[in-house]
């Protein structure tokens, strides 16, 4: 088990190439499973935007670095099935409020915990309002709902905290290998407790900065038949623009050329 903290900046190393392939940027949560679905990748060509490594092709996080079995196992963002969803949702659970299910604010989430086998998010950081310290860990039964603006909780989420999570209330199903630690209860740094990264606007300014200059691959058209980026065409902010305004900026991203 592992702390959100004690995976982001983490090294990606490549089992097969033995050697280092990006470092850790985010987390991007599933919001409906409760769960890390894929992580963000800078590697050493960031100026490309940034790669997604899913879940499951994760071999293994340790102290000193996440690993992989290749560096086939990053993928450009906009090729993996359902990322650009999932980070538009821009979840970030540190810093989120937590709200009881009759409305009541109990306080915010400092830290998060996920099981490194299979993704889960085991449990959250509470922190009271008005305090400064942790409370407790909200388990994982006592979330409702994982939102943007408020975690939704049990009413008696106070009384259910606890100081670590059991071992035996982790999901059973393993992606991977190795015994799970559950002893974790140290506060949150609090240099790191005001970190708000904007997942979805880091990527997009990569992204855009990639795009910009290179060629249409296929002739792109809206719903309604308009034009939106010719074959050929060298892409603009204004090109962009239009994708977006269409809803055509993913066709966009994976239809260009040098």
């Amino acid at each position: 088990m592992k702390s959100s903290k004690q995976i982001l900046r983490l090294p990606v190393l490549s089992i097969e190439e033995g050697k280092k392939v990006g470092v850790v940027k985010e987390l991007i949560l599933n919001p409906k499973q409760g769960t890390v679905d894929f992580l963000l990748v800078e590697d050493d060509a960031p100026y490309l935007g940034l790669k997604g490594i899913p879940f499951e092709a994760v071999q293994g996080i340790g102290e000193f670095a996440l690993t992989v079995a290749s560096c086939s196992s990053l993928s450009p963002v906009a090729e993996i099935n359902g990322a650009i969803d999932l980070i538009k949702k821009n979840l970030y659970l540190p810093g989120t409020r937590v709200l009881t299910r009759k409305g009541r604010l109990v306080g915010s989430i400092s830290e998060y915990f996920v099981d490194d086998n299979t993704g889960a998010v085991v449990g959250c950081q509470l922190i009271p309002v008005n305090d400064e310290k942790p409370a407790g860990i909200i388990p994982r039964e006592l979330i409702l709902t994982y939102g943007s603006d408020f975690l939704v909780v049990e009413e008696d989420v106070e009384n259910r905290l606890i100081a670590e999570i059991p071992e035996e209330s982790l999901p059973l199903e393993k992606t991977g290998a190795g015994a799970v630690s559950a002893a974790f209860a140290a506060p949150a740094d609090s240099a790191d407790d005001n970190r708000q990264f904007d997942t979805l606007k880091h990527f997009e300014d990569q992204q855009r900065q990639y795009l910009l200059g290179k060629k249409v691959a296929v002739r792109i058209v809206s719903d309604s038949g308009e034009l939106v980026a010719e074959e050929g065409e060298i892409i603009t902010s204004e090109t962009i623009e239009r994708a977006k305004k269409a809803d055509r900026y993913i066709q966009l991203t994976l239809n260009v050329r040098d």
